[in-house]
């Protein structure tokens, strides 16, 4: 998992076409100043508010949209995790 700095968010430094489709959404939806940005996997970028509120934002393929997980992909985190 890679935190993405703000110099990463503002020139869309990413590492898959997915991840970008992530990262344009959540620029457009929230205050980037008020959020950290985790890349999860080549499809999802995780965000953590300044309440330490998490959210999963994965990009999907078959109807090209970004669809919000809140707790699912907690699992696969753990897999990252363990096998990094």
């Amino acid at each position: 998992m890679q935190l993405l700095n703000k110099e990463n968010i503002i020139k869309n430094q990413v590492d898959t076409i997915e991840q970008f489709k992530v990262l344009a959404y959540l620029k457009n939806q929230f205050n980037i100043d008020e959020i950290n940005l985790y890349l999860l996997d080549r499809f999802t970028i995780k965000l953590v508010d300044k309440n330490n509120n998490i959210g999963y934002f994965k990009y999907n393929s078959k109807t090209k949209s970004v669809d919000f997980y809140e707790k699912n992909i907690k699992n696969k985190e753990r897999e990252i995790k363990k096998w990094n």
